[in-house]
């Protein structure tokens, strides 16, 4: 019988976060088997790659930054969670390229290193959405973020900064990401723009009774295109372009 299950070596997006520690987001494609996962990595680049990216970051604030392997350099999502492929080539641009191969990045060919594996999941079509809207929230002591939690088609990627970090999650579970549900705001239907504007919100951690205060703040990176994107589909929106 034919396998129909496969990861191939390919390109992988990730939108790049932080200051002190970096942070990459998987962009994740429900339809396409190579990007079937929601990931989220701690990484370092060499000294003078973070110095230009930060530099960047503070003279073009409100922007967001991708990260992507070079098309000589490819590599599956099961690589890195097998711990199998540690380190990568790659470009960093300042918002999203239209064709990665082509287009001129911010900064040309970083050495990537995983640190660690904040979160990492396959897709599973049968679990369903959550009542209230959530967020996976990630950080440690200086900064903390949430990247929205994807159950299936049609689903949206929104990446948030906290104002605050939160001072009733202890930083070893926010170094290791929780979900947190929004009281009140129901998962669906797709919103077609950033739904959490800063401010406080009620939240719970993990489907479980008690109730806390989040502070969100940046909206830093929203689409409901790229992971909702057919199979079919030969020119793609944004990183993924086949």
């Amino acid at each position: 019988m034919k396998n129909s299950i496969i990861n191939t070596p390919d390109q992988h997006g990730f939108i790049l976060n932080g200051t002190a520690a970096l942070y990459i987001c998987h962009l994740p494609m429900f339809n396409m088997k190579n990007h079937m996962y929601q990931v989220t990595l701690e990484i370092t680049i060499s000294p003078e790659a973070k110095a230009a990216y930060l530099k960047d970051r503070q003279e073009n604030p409100g922007n967001y930054y991708v990260l992507g392997n070079l098309q000589t350099d490819l590599f599956t999502i099961p690589d890195v969670m097998l711990g199998t492929r540690k380190n990568f080539q790659a470009d960093i641009f300042r918002g999203m390229p239209a064709d990665p191969n082509k287009d001129t990045p911010l900064i040309h060919n970083v050495t990537t290193t995983i640190t660690r594996i904040v979160y990492a999941r396959h897709f599973d079509y049968t679990i369903p959405y959550p009542d209230d809207m959530t967020y996976i929230i990630f950080g440690n002591e200086e900064e903390a973020f949430m990247d929205h939690y994807l159950t299936a088609e049609e689903d949206f990627l929104n990446i948030v900064a906290l104002d605050e970090v939160p001072d009733w999650l202890p930083i070893d579970q926010l170094g290791i990401s929780a979900n947190v549900g929004f009281i009140g705001i129901p998962s669906t239907p797709m919103p077609d723009e950033p739904p959490l504007p800063a401010g406080t919100y009620k939240v719970t951690f993990q489907g479980q009774e008690e109730i806390y205060d989040l502070e969100v703040g940046e909206d830093i990176f929203f689409d409901t295109e790229i992971v909702n994107m057919p199979a079919e589909q030969t020119a793609m929106k944004g990183f993924y372009v086949y």
